[in-house]
């Protein structure tokens, strides 16, 4: 349970946008692949994983805003045409993300599939995978299958992968691997400390003046901006 304290600090984040914690999500673009261990056990009263509903729109000052769907927060500035997508999100250990072209010294280069260059990242850390559920729930039964087969997500390594650049032309797989990384230790400890996948959305995308949900437009494309939001 939080306890006085934390909750007053996180009441005091809502009224102050800029006091909110740093974005913990993974935001996956064409041809990235992420290896992790979900800590999200996929049971009954499980906070670790949740579905939410999250506006997508452009507000007054023309910038991509993501606003949550939620009876404590007010949506009324949303406009009546745009409709709320559908997710699922957890919380998982992010080992490493593949991506396609490199984009950051620190990435380290790999001899990809063909001969083909990738491009590592080492994350090692705790984020937030949040995705739509898909055209007949094509996503989320990946998860469901893998939640089967290993009677608990939280039991290996999965891997997620996008393909596609814009809202209609991607797709995600979802995939058990025979990988054994393990979580350290150290970082386990921490795992206590992780608020809930619904407290997350909440404190990140319930205040419509904070400046942590919304994308600027003026250096990229409005497609671009557009489809990290999904």
């Amino acid at each position: 349970m939080s306890g006085i304290s934390r909750i007053a600090q996180k009441r005091e984040a809502i009224r102050n946008p800029a006091e909110r914690s740093a974005n913990q999500e993974i935001w996956f673009k064409d041809g990235d692949q992420a290896f992790l261990s979900p800590i999200a056990t996929g049971d009954e009263n499980d906070t670790n994983l949740d579905e939410i509903y999250m506006y997508t729109f452009k507000n007054a000052d023309n910038r991509w805003t993501n606003r949550l769907q939620d009876d404590s927060i007010d949506n009324s500035d949303v406009p009546s045409n745009i409709r709320p997508a559908h997710k699922f999100a957890f919380w998982a250990y992010i080992h490493e993300i593949i991506h396609p072209e490199k984009k950051n010294d620190s990435w380290e280069e790999l001899a990809g599939p063909a001969g083909r260059k990738v491009f590592k990242e080492l994350v090692n850390d705790f984020r937030i995978i949040a995705l739509v559920f898909g055209r007949s729930d094509y996503i989320w039964n990946q998860l469901v299958d893998i939640y089967n087969d290993w009677n608990g997500l939280n039991k290996g390594v999965m891997r997620v992968k996008r393909t596609g650049t814009g809202m209609y032309d991607t797709s995600y797989t979802l995939a058990a691997t025979a990988r054994a990384s393990e979580i350290p230790e150290d970082k386990l400890a921490e795992v206590t400390n992780l608020p809930s996948i619904r407290g997350y959305f909440l404190e990140r995308y319930g205040n419509p003046v904070s400046p942590n949900n919304t994308v600027s437009l003026d250096n990229e494309s409005s497609n671009d901006n557009k489809s990290e939001l999904f």
